[in-house]
């Protein structure tokens, strides 16, 4: 990212290439809206640029926020790759008169014989190439939980802030006066910043198996996670219990009174 200014576009790359690209869309915009007003989303289905999206901000500000707090965020079990675009998007240039169309590129007949595609001959956002992709599809498919997992352990890595005391957070939240409820597959999530989602929040409890849904309360900066079993509830506890989800807000993680 070193010498590339700080624009209203954000790249976002190593993105789950397995998922239905409007589904993504929404979910990315779902995800990103917290943090300040989307001109535009563009992600393509093509295989050259599967895996990758960016997102335009109506403020630099709004990118610059984004991209801080959710570099590494783990995005259907994948932790997102994020840097400012290269080059202007579309929609921006458009806004300050700047647009100039770009040539179509026609793709030859003997080409498609040989099983080669042009790039897409208009696009919304900067042409940026993902730095790596390589595996086919089912390596992707095997290579995912691990990554998932390695997520889990290096949880620290996901925000530059976060610091390496959540233990000390833990046991500060774990006790409580009234009495602790018993283990039990639903967790009751405290503490949260006034920015999340439903969907923010689903993206980072379902890197714990078991995982069924998210109940956000509104208003109250509380929710509830669903588990399968109070076993897998209980990695779910012991592994985000202190996660830094803003560098100012640690989650407070129990499980639910029955």
């Amino acid at each position: 990212m070193a010498g590339v200014p700080q624009n209203q576009t954000l790249y976002v790359n190593n993105l789950n290439d397995k998922i239905n690209v409007e589904t993504l869309k929404k979910s990315l915009r779902e995800v990103f809206a917290a943090f300040g007003t989307i001109t535009d989303i563009v992600a393509m289905k093509s295989l050259k640029r599967r895996g990758q999206a960016w997102i335009i901000f109506k403020e630099v500000s709004s990118a610059t926020n984004a991209l801080k707090s959710l570099q590494g965020f783990p995005f259907y079990n994948k932790p997102m790759r994020i840097s400012y675009a290269r080059t202007k998007s579309d929609a921006v240039a458009k806004a300050d008169g700047t647009y100039v169309e770009r040539p179509k590129k026609i793709v030859k007949r003997e080409d498609l014989r040989k099983g080669k595609s042009a790039a897409p001959a208009v696009t919304a956002a900067p042409v940026q190439e993902a730095p790596k992709k390589t595996a086919p599809a089912a390596t992707v498919a095997a290579a995912a939980p691990a990554q998932s997992q390695k997520s889990i352990q290096d949880r620290i890595g996901w925000n530059p802030q976060q610091t390496p005391n959540a233990p000390k957070a833990a046991q500060a939240a774990a006790p409580k006066p009234q009495g602790v409820a018993e283990p039990n597959r639903t967790l009751f999530v405290e503490n949260l910043p006034s920015e999340a989602t439903d969907t923010m929040l689903s993206m980072l409890f379902r890197q714990y198996p078991g995982f069924q849904e998210v109940r956000l309360i509104p208003g109250r900066n509380v929710a509830f996670v669903d588990y399968q079993n109070e076993y897998q509830s209980g990695m779910a506890l012991q592994g985000l219990q202190g996660f830094a989800m803003t560098p100012e807000v640690k989650l407070n993680l129990s499980y639910a009174r029955k």
